[in-house]
């Protein structure tokens, strides 16, 4: 399907259609695709919607200050520049078939769930994973499901998690500036042609619920529950992001663990001496041990796959002896 844009008002070939955007390759690169935002909104599984004109435009607007604002923290995003009109141009990805949910604060779905009232403060930032299925409705998926019929790696998760909490971070104090609380989001990743993982879709009211000090909703849950006007809604949260200061928020350090072990069938004397100690102890359930190394390593930036692939080499070439150890980069 060909459909005209404002990129130079050219036919382009449309990749997909959602409730709120359309994806089309981009004329220019086959690397890249032109993510166009659109006035419709959409709530309870797609039962309810309309349509509110400028609200496609300040969508575009937020998603690019807020895309913008995380590369330059460090977070790899799919976001490459702004175009003309509420369109973004974007990295091509393979999005991953699971949706993540961060929630710092009790609302919507989690407290229907779990019947917490809403508004209660969660002792830590919970993430949780979505099958992305609208046949399926979506539904909560477990880790070990998600690993289990090969969605998603177990690593890769686990990388997923770890910029969760980096985007929830810096989030949370960019919008903790102007006295606004982010109370949950959803996030989508994918993977270019070049295997790098990144940050994808949008970061939008759409995606996501904040507060202000009123507990009063500047989200698309205004929507939802018919508590206002959408569009003055969110022109008031780009307002108050316009005028945050990224600068003043600080870089969030990140620990990694290298586990090296020795390998199977490796001698392994630390081991052998550390169990006679332990039977002669009296734990004669004791086995076996193999003894080997941890290196906690503190990042200065948050975690992305380069930094994923420099740790496997500083473990070739430092951390570990390739011949008689195995390693592997923890990041639970």
């Amino acid at each position: 399907m060909r459909h005209i844009t404002n990129k130079g008002d050219i036919m382009m070939n449309l990749l997909y259609e959602g409730k709120a955007k359309r994806v089309f390759v981009d004329p220019d690169s086959k690397d890249r695709v032109i993510i166009e935002f659109s006035d419709s909104v959409t709530a309870g599984d797609g039962a309810k919607k309309d349509t509110f004109p400028e609200k496609g435009s300040i969508s575009c607007d937020i998603s690019e200050l807020l895309f913008s604002y995380l590369e330059g923290k460090g977070i790899d995003t799919h976001y490459v520049k702004r175009l003309k009109g509420p369109q973004l141009l974007c990295k091509k990805v393979t999005i991953f078939p699971v949706e993540v949910v961060c929630r710092n604060i009790a609302a919507g779905s989690f407290s229907k769930r779990y019947g917490v009232e809403r508004g209660t403060e969660l002792e830590n930032p919970l993430v949780e994973f979505f099958l992305k299925d609208d046949s399926l409705h979506d539904p909560l998926i477990t880790m070990g499901a998600i690993t289990r019929i090969g969605l998603v790696s177990r690593d890769i998760l686990q990388f997923l998690i770890r910029v969760t909490l980096s985007v929830n971070y810096y989030l949370r104090h960019l919008l903790k500036q102007q006295n606004l609380t982010l109370v949950d989001f959803k996030l989508e990743f994918g993977k270019t042609e070049d295997e790098t993982i990144v940050l994808a879709d949008e970061l939008s009211p759409d995606t996501m619920r904040v507060w202000d000090s009123r507990s009063m909703s500047l989200d698309k849950d205004v929507f939802r529950e018919d508590k206002g006007d959408l569009v003055s809604t969110y022109k008031i949260l780009l307002d108050a992001l316009c005028s945050a200061k990224p600068e003043d928020v600080e870089i969030k350090r990140e620990v990694v663990q290298v586990i090296v072990e020795p390998k199977t069938g490796i001698k392994n004397p630390p081991g052998e001496v550390t169990k006679k100690a332990l039977l002669r102890l009296g734990f004669a359930e004791v086995d076996d041990v193999r003894v080997g190394k941890v290196f906690n390593i503190v990042l200065k930036k948050p975690i992305t796959t380069e930094i994923l692939n420099h740790l496997n080499i500083m473990n070739v070439k430092l951390l570990s002896n390739p011949i008689s150890e195995k390693h592997k980069v923890r990041l639970e």
